[in-house]
């Protein structure tokens, strides 16, 4: 089996992710002062899909 870029476990693993199971890490963020939403950005480890993630500030 070839190895897997983002983790360097094989492709078996990518089974999780292909069943919805992620394993998401926190990539950054964006806060813009004059919206009163925050933006979250994740990064699955093992298969490399991104997510954005949306809330309203706490004021």
């Amino acid at each position: 089996m070839t190895n897997n870029k983002f983790s360097g476990k094989t492709s078996r693993k990518n089974i999780l992710c292909f069943l919805g199971i992620h394993k998401w890490e926190r990539s950054g963020g964006l806060n813009i002062y004059s919206s009163n939403v925050r933006e979250k950005y994740f990064l699955c480890k093992r298969c490399g899909k991104k997510k954005t993630v949306y809330e309203p500030k706490n004021d």
